[in-house]
């Protein structure tokens, strides 16, 4: 395995985005009661837990050091939910900032893996990454979406109504 800089570098900032999904992803899981809205944002942390390890394990194995720390970002990211969720007091803010995450997590994913100086096989390794997000994503979106529209899931499309 050829290891550059780059290769590190951009997991490393993949591990930033991930350690700042996972306090994210906590306190929102927190902030709802509704235990409905919370196992699937578990189950998430749970998926996303597990790709922080890998990514871990993948800047070892090139001879670097796993970033340890979040970012400023995520941070202010975190606070916004907050008082976010003060001023909704439901699961939507919740949900709604999950699915922000999950979609920032993939598009850092497809732009790194854009890099013309990543290896192969880093590159490989941030295409498997972004497959494994797949199901979060879809997870969180249709459980925000069942949320939006009262406990339902997404209504179908319908004529108009006759009474």
């Amino acid at each position: 395995m050829t290891a550059t800089r780059t290769d590190i570098a951009k997991l490393n900032h993949i591990i930033t985005i991930l350690l700042d999904a996972r306090r994210l992803y906590a306190r929102a899981a927190d902030l709802t009661h509704d235990a409905g809205a919370r196992a699937p944002i578990e189950a998430t942390i749970e998926e996303r837990n597990l790709l922080l390890a890998d990514t871990q394990q993948m800047v070892r194995e090139l001879g670097g050091q796993p970033a340890h720390e979040g970012s400023l970002l995520g941070a202010a990211h975190k606070v916004f939910l907050d008082v976010r969720a003060v001023f909704d007091r439901d699961v939507k803010a919740a949900l709604a900032e999950v699915e922000r995450g999950e979609r920032y997590l993939r598009d850092e994913i497809r732009k790194a893996m854009r890099d013309t100086d990543l290896s192969a096989d880093t590159r490989a390794f941030l295409g498997v990454a972004l497959d494994r997000l797949v199901s979060g994503e879809q997870r969180i979106e249709g459980k925000l979406e069942e949320v939006k529209h009262g406990g339902r899931h997404a209504p179908e499309r319908e004529g108009p109504r006759v009474h």
